[in-house]
């Protein structure tokens, strides 16, 4: 005798699959969005091209009207050190990050903030940390160069502060880190998510942007090269990393140092030109930057690398159709025991000429009871497409039906109910024909 209090008594829970999920790249986080489709990056580039182009217009106006003795002629060979052709020469690719986070925001993947790491927002304590190392990678490399200059017979340079030091101190330290940002979003953000949203591998990501961002420094060959091997480095980082922060960290530290060189007499703002040894130096920075964040992922397991999401179910298999939804034959047998032919194809259940099959049949309760598959009893092996007399319906009458369809010419809908077992095992393997019914 059993009680309802006794565990074997009591019916177990269901079931519940867990659900499936999928780890994208930064690069790939255009397919978090289940809403975003192939084309949008298209439109999204034309986008942030329309408004960066009226933006731009509208900052030279106001800058030409502001100072007009300060702007004549080409501002690359201007003297950029005058803190108004330094903030216009940075101010004005600063506009490229509004316009990138507008045409994102018109356009998506959602949430926004995707276009900034796989978290979906910028990561400040991970930027502040790469921005500390990109800071010693560089006092480090640009040490050592130093005492080999000195150890080789130079003689130290003495320190020349330029006019208006400290009105460039200022826009080194508001307007480069976010010329720098702006640059990152475009070139390691946007064309890298589109491009992985076609493309899987990361590598067409981190180098079909490169060309792109080399042509846009207006340097000789061999600064274009250290460009390139720069490009390179933070393409690889932002895909390591899951965001933008190592990049950006990276091309502040390295602009800023620049700037500040040029703007004590260490360097000139205005020289294009390079030499086969900055490639050496490089190397070296962007190598050991790269190193020192890829160790620095590896002991900081808070750092994501990669987004997870949730796929949507499998589709399910058809259920058994209620009682109304049947065909009328069927629907007056009150028995429970009808068999209905399911369609491996559709994974419908369907009531169909015999001359067709084999099919899967299952009784009223959806349980298996074998293989109908009648067609060299009915001449299908011939080419006769004549459905045989339906018990039930009266006979003498040929019907040419086509495959998959019901005697009424329709197929039985599936409807809300019991989902079917899965077939029994060998279930195709069973005799090819089926001629009775079991007794439930």
């Amino acid at each position: 005798m059993s009680h309802a209090s006794a565990p074997w008594s009591r019916p177990s829970p269901p079931v519940q699959d867990p659900p499936r999920t999928r780890s994208l790249f930064y690069h790939r986080l255009a397919h978090a969005d289940p809403r975003h489709r192939w084309w949008m990056p298209l439109v999204e580039g034309l986008i942030l091209l329309a408004v960066l182009l009226l933006l731009t217009i509208v900052f030279l106006l106001v800058m030409v009207f502001a100072a007009p003795e300060r702007i004549d002629g080409d501002l690359l060979a201007m003297n950029q050190l005058d803190p108004v052709v330094f903030f216009i020469l940075f101010g004005s690719v600063v506009l490229m990050l509004p316009s990138a986070l507008l045409a994102r925001l018109v356009l998506g993947p959602r949430p926004l903030g995707l276009l900034f790491s796989v978290t979906g927002r910028i990561r400040w304590k991970w930027l502040l940390t790469c921005f500390v190392a990109a800071v010693a990678i560089y006092a480090l490399i640009n040490a050592i160069a130093v005492g080999l200059e000195l150890a080789a017979g130079g003689r130290p340079v003495s320190l020349q502060p330029a006019p208006g030091f400290w009105w460039l101190m200022a826009l080194l330290i508001f307007v480069v880190p976010l010329q720098c940002a702006a640059e990152e979003v475009v070139f390691r953000g946007y064309l890298a998510q589109t491009i992985g949203r076609w493309l899987k591998h990361p590598a067409w990501a981190i180098l079909l942007p490169v060309p792109l961002f080399v042509l846009g420094h207006a340097y000789d060959i061999w600064g274009q090269l250290s460009v390139g091997i720069m490009a390179v480095a933070m393409g690889i980082i932002t895909w390591r990393t899951g965001g933008l922060e190592a990049a950006i960290a990276l091309h502040a530290v390295n602009n800023m140092t620049v700037s500040l060189m040029a703007m004590v007499g260490l360097t000139d703002m205005n020289d294009t030109s390079g030499a086969p040894t900055d490639l050496i130096a490089v190397t070296l920075i962007n190598g050991g930057y790269v190193a020192l964040v890829f160790w620095l992922v590896r002991r900081n397991r808070s750092v994501a690398v990669t987004r997870t999401i949730v796929l949507p179910p499998l589709p399910q298999p058809a259920r058994l159709p209620e009682l109304g939804h049947r065909p009328s034959r069927l629907a007056e047998d009150a028995s429970g025991l009808a068999a209905y032919v399911l369609d491996p194809a559709t994974q419908r259940y369907l009531v169909l000429p015999p001359q067709y099959g084999p099919y899967s049949v299952r009784d009223g309760q959806g349980r298996y009871v074998g293989l109908l598959d009648t067609r060299a009893a009915h001449g299908a092996h011939t080419g006769d497409d004549v459905a045989p007399a339906v018990p039930g319906e009266p006979s003498g009458e040929s019907t040419s039906r086509p495959n998959g369809s019901d005697p009424h010419g329709t197929a039985t809908p599936p409807s809300p109910g019991a989902t079917p077992p899965p077939a029994a095992p060998g279930e195709r393997d069973l005799a090819p024909t089926y001629t009775g019914r079991h007794d439930g």
